[in-house]
Formats: C-alpha cells, sequence, structure tokens
C-alpha cells in the first residue's frame, strides 16, 4: 500500500492509469496524456522517453495564461487523485488485509505476552501462602500447569478480540444460578473492566497488561467454575491442590478449549448421577416460574382465621406453579394435596402444622435449598454401578442400576435426639431371624429403670440378661436395689422372631456406629409422614424385597437359596455376599422426578441450617 501511494505522488499518469484499470476514476487515454503534456510544457516534470502518438486531439495551449491555468487544474488534480487513491485503498486494500494485519500486531505482541507469563508465574508463589490469599486469582496452581502446557500462549484473546469459547464462558458465569452456584463467587466485574481497558487503543500502553490480566481472570475463573460444578464447594488451599480430581482439570480444560462444543465439555464435568441430573434441570424451571422473595410467609391457623389461611395458601400455591389464579374450591384442594405430596407430607388437603410450615418457607430459601443440596450430590459424586441409597429427610430407600432406580421402599430413620448417622460402607451380610443385642445406650438409658420396677419386663419382651462369656442370668439373681448404671455390667439379648426389634431380617455393614438396615415389627409406623422414630438404624418396610435382589446379584454361590422362605418360616441363617454392594446413607433434603417437580423434604435434623452458615455464597 506504501508503494501505491508514492507511486501516485510521482507519477500520475501511473495513478491514472491504475484507477482506470480498477475502475474508480475512469478518464479517457487522451485527457490523461493531454495533461502529461501540458504538465510537460509547464516544465512540472521530464517526458519519458517513448512518446505515443494519439489521433489528432490538439493539447496545445493557446497562451501563457493557458499553462498556467492548466498548471494550477494539474495541481488540483493531483489532490483530487491523491483523495481518490486514500479512499480506495481503506475501502478495497485495508479491508482485504484487516485481517492479516490483526494477526501481524497480535504476533508482534505474543512473543512479548509469553515473556510477562513465564516471568509472572516464576514470581508467583506457590498455594497456601499469605501473597496467594490476597491475590484475585484463587487456582494459582492451576493456572501455572494450565499455561505450561499451553507453552504460556494466550487462549481466550487475539489482539483486542474475545475468542468464542471466552464469550461462551462468560454466558455461564452470567447464568450460574443455574446451577446453584452465584456469578459474584467468579471475576466477572473484574474481566470485563480488562475487556475494556484492552480494546482501548488511547492507552495502549496498558495493552499488554491488560491482555495478560484478561488471560489470567478468565482462566482463573473457567477453573473455578469447572471446581465448583465438578467437586462442590471447596477452599482453595493446599490440600485441595492436591487432589487429583483437581489436578485433572487442566488437562481437560485445554482438550475442551479445541472441541467443537466448548459448553457441552464444560458443562460435562457435573456429576452423572441421575438424582443431581434432574435436580439441576428442575432447578432451571424453578427459575423460571417462579418469583423469588427472601422474606417467610406468615401462614395462619385455618381454625382461627379460614379466609386468610385461604388468601395467603392461594399465593403461595400460585407462585410455586401449583395453582392457577381464579381456581375453584375443589382445585385449591387439589392443588394442596400435590404440594404437600411433594414436601414429604400426606397428601389429605388438610392444613396441619407440617403442612402450614412448608407453605410459610420463602421462595429464596427454596433456591438455597436447592442450590445447598446440588452441592452435596457434587461432593458424593456416586459413580457405581449398582447399589443402594438411603436419603434420611425422604424416608425413602432406592436400589439403582446402571442410573435407574430399579426398586425402593419406604423407611423409618433414627429421631431427632438420635438420629441416623451418615454412611458409606458396603452390605456384607444377610442375617435372617437373628438375636438383637440391645444396645448399652438403650440398655442403661430405657430399660434399666424398667426392669428395676418391673420383673416381668423381661418375659413379655422376651428378653434375657446375659454375662460378658453370653451365660444366661435370672432375674432374680440380680439385686436390683443397688443396681445402677454405672454397676449394670450385664448385656440384654431379644430372642429372635416376628416381635423381634430388627424383625426377621438384617442387613450388616461396616461402620463405627453400630446401625443396621433391618425390618421391623412395628409396620404401621410407615403410615406416618414424619418417620424419624428409630434409634439410629434405619427400618425397611420391604426388606423381603432388598434380600432377594441382594442374593440374586450379589451371592451367585447362594442362588438356589430361597430367603424370602427362610424370612417367613423363621430360620435362622448367615448369607455372606460374594461381592459386597455399595451403600449410602445420606441426607439430601431437594429431589426432583421425571417431570422436573421439585421434592422439599424437611430438614428433620437441622443440618441444612448449619451448612448454609458455612456457605457465604448462599447466606
Amino acid at each position: 500500500m506504501a508503494c501505491f501511494i508514492f507511486l501516485a505522488i510521482t507519477k500520475n499518469s501511473v495513478l491514472i492509469m491504475g484507477l482506470k484499470r480498477v475502475g474508480v476514476f475512469n478518464l479517457p487515454l487522451q485527457t490523461a496524456d493531454c495533461i502529461y503534456s501540458l504538465k510537460k510544457n509547464a516544465g512540472i516534470m521530464e517526458p519519458t522517453k517513448k512518446v505515443t502518438t494519439l489521433p489528432a486531439y490538439s493539447c496545445n495551449p493557446p497562451t501563457e495564461k493557458r499553462i498556467v491555468y492548466w498548471t494550477k487544474k494539474a495541481g488540483l488534480y493531483n489532490v483530487r487523485l491523491i483523495m481518490l487513491a486514500g479512499l480506495f485503498i481503506m475501502s478495497t486494500g485495508y479491508q482485504s488485509h484487516r485481517k492479516e494485519m490483526l494477526l501481524m500486531e497480535n504476533d508482534l505482541f505474543l512473543s512479548a505476552l509469553k515473556d510477562n507469563m513465564t516471568v509472572f508465574f516464576r514470581k508467583m508463589p506457590d498455594a497456601g501462602s499469605d501473597a496467594m490469599d490476597n491475590s484475585r486469582l484463587r487456582t494459582i496452581p492451576l493456572l501455572k500447569d494450565f499455561y505450561s502446557k499451553q507453552n504460556y500462549r494466550p487462549v481466550w484473546t487475539s489482539n483486542t478480540a474475545l475468542s468464542d469459547q471466552a464469550v461462551v464462558l462468560l454466558g455461564l458465569l452470567d447464568k450460574a444460578e443455574m446451577y446453584g452456584l452465584k456469578t459474584s463467587l467468579f471475576p466477572v466485574h473484574e474481566i470485563r473492566n480488562e475487556i475494556e481497558l484492552m480494546k482501548n487503543r488511547d492507552i495502549r500502553s496498558h495493552y499488554l497488561a491488560s491482555r495478560m490480566n484478561l488471560e489470567l481472570l478468565l482462566t482463573d475463573a473457567c477453573l473455578r467454575f469447572m471446581v465448583l460444578l465438578k467437586m462442590g464447594y471447596a477452599e482453595f488451599d493446599s490440600a485441595f491442590f492436591s487432589l487429583p480430581a483437581a489436578a485433572s482439570l487442566t488437562s481437560y480444560l485445554v482438550s475442551a478449549l479445541t472441541s467443537d462444543d466448548f459448553e457441552k465439555r464444560i458443562l460435562a464435568v457435573q456429576p452423572t448421577f441421575i438424582e443431581y441430573r434432574k435436580l439441576q434441570q428442575a432447578l432451571v424451571r424453578f427459575l423460571k416460574i417462579t418469583a423469588r422473595a427472601d422474606a417467610r410467609v406468615f401462614v395462619p391457623d385455618p381454625s382461627k382465621d379460614s379466609a386468610f389461611f385461604r388468601k395467603t395458601a392461594e399465593e403461595v400455591l400460585i407462585n410455586l406453579g401449583y395453582l392457577q389464579p381464579g381456581s375453584t374450591d375443589e382445585l385449591f384442594i387439589l392443588s394442596l394435596k400435590k404440594f404437600q405430596y411433594y414436601h414429604g407430607l400426606e397428601p389429605d388437603g388438610k392444613p396441619g402444622r407440617n403442612t402450614r410450615e412448608a407453605l410459610a418457607q420463602s421462595t429464596e430459601y427454596k433456591y438455597r435449598q436447592i442450590a445447598l443440596n446440588l452441592d452435596r450430590l457434587r461432593k458424593e459424586n456416586l459413580q457405581a454401578e449398582q447399589f443402594i441409597y438411603v436419603n434420611i429427610p425422604a424416608y425413602q430407600m432406592r436400589i439403582y442400576k446402571k442410573n435407574s432406580i430399579i426398586g425402593n421402599s419406604k423407611v423409618i430413620v433414627g429421631a431427632v435426639k438420635t438420629p441416623t448417622p451418615l454412611v458409606s460402607s458396603k452390605i456384607e451380610r444377610i442375617i435372617t431371624n437373628s438375636e438383637w443385642q440391645v444396645p448399652r445406650s438403650i440398655t442403661l438409658d430405657e430399660i434399666l429403670p424398667k426392669l428395676k420396677s418391673d420383673s416381668g419386663y423381661l418375659h413379655r419382651n422376651r428378653l434375657r440378661l446375659v454375662d460378658k462369656n453370653r451365660n444366661t442370668i435370672a432375674y432374680h439373681q440380680v439385686d436390683w436395689n443397688s443396681v445402677s448404671a454405672k454397676t449394670f455390667n450385664l448385656k440384654l439379648m431379644q430372642e429372635s422372631g416376628k416381635d423381634n426389634s430388627l424383625g426377621r431380617v438384617k442387613f450388616v455393614f461396616p461402620n463405627p456406629y453400630a446401625v443396621f438396615l433391618h425390618d421391623t415389627p412395628g409396620k404401621r409406623s410407615f403410615s406416618k409422614d414424619v418417620r424419624a422414630l428409630s434409634h439410629g438404624c434405619v427400618r425397611v418396610q420391604h426388606p423381603e424385597l432388598l434380600a432377594g435382589y441382594l442374593v440374586r446379584e450379589f451371592s451367585p454361590q447362594n442362588h438356589d437359596i430361597d430367603v424370602i422362605s427362610l424370612i417367613n418360616d423363621g430360620i435362622h441363617r448367615e448369607i455372606a455376599l460374594n461381592n459386597p454392594v455399595d451403600l449410602y446413607i445420606h441426607y439430601i433434603t431437594c429431589e426432583a422426578d421425571e417431570d422436573l417437580n421439585i421434592f422439599f423434604y424437611k430438614d428433620i435434623y437441622g443440618i441444612d441450617k448449619e451448612e448454609l452458615k458455612k456457605l457465604e455464597f448462599l447466606q
């Protein structure tokens, strides 16, 4: 382009011919030659060695005045031609080479940018230091590893432009609430500031610094997002960065940046467990249909003010999508029953205390509850092909195979004072019609006072006293007047049978709490809304179905055993599983069904309340 401009100034004839060739300036050749002749006679330029004779076309000036006139006119032509040439260059040549020019400019800065990156990471402190804690960057060890894999080249920017992947990433961060996260967890504001600084050519002296800051902030934000999606909320400390799951994210990000669908690859780090996937998708629906408010709703007792209750309950049900405005009494009752069903309550349409408490919860609290449970499911990251899953707040046990539910049963869990512990273990044995050794805590706290005052208690409850050698001790052999909780050194055993507290079958798994999954003679309790009733063990409504499944799937050497007959006939048998099956007893207060309706369960142990305090972004 520079050569073209030089020719335009020094060789007007060449310029005119060039412009004519491209159709920008369309003069006849004779006119061009005429201008040249005038300039030659006026001493403006030297004649060319070759003279071209054209058809008769007189160009000789009649007078000196005419020569001056033509000289001035030629000067105007020069100005006009140069202006037209400039327009031509800008409209064609510049545009056609703009991409190449940007690439050239990018290459000029690339070497300096790489050098700055290298120096930055050499001087950057390791994870866990005070200097890192004060930095805007939270994933420095991962950043070091990532950019070393990239040879310290930028991955999100080219000159002053963002890559398509950077635009996608910012979009994901802007809608972080769809994944139970908050945009404020990521340096989005700082990123947007650096984008403006990088694009501002009036302050190009800051270009390198802004571009490097932008690169680091984008990578840091992406790694944070991936960590939270894959592993749940975590403290970015040295212990965290030593985890293999965290270290693997840098290689994954390198691969994702070169994939055809960057967003899909990033979101693929989330757990594959079907309960997580359904709840996350249900959250998206919840955000679309629900007006969020942080204030609790006052729901009056209908026995005191039925009209006010009806009005308040209608507003809540409409906001949550259970009811349409202007519905009839019949539809109101149906929607209330549906609300009860999805809040783990008996769907009887009666506004009892538990129903009113559920109606009073704010929609913002429900959002935080969903987000908290997504975080729990990320931390669990269940990946076994087959496993038994007990959800304490749902009072449900489910059997999963290949990420689908193939069986379920109601359960009774520990009371608030004797909660069921959270356990990840493996069921190793099934024992039919076993005796029950009463836990010492139950013996001392509940049974000993009854034994001291009631000599018939042992017989009525089919209990017997045994010493440390399991020898039976008669009731009258004990001096009950002198016995206390400190001095009582005997154990209580309950005979097997249908009245045994463990029922007719129990499932044994290693745990430090001495809890089991087991049958129960108290079947009526399964009809209750709130089934937090046990001393910590999990009572299963249909244990025979679980026993049959375990023997069939995990104990092939015992495939000929009819375990259900053993249970019903009162036969004692211990069956070891060849392949112990994974068991998870966890605490999930939100779940979703296939239609993305969300179940909200009561926080019976108050664990939600405590954990929400720890997750600052959910406050």
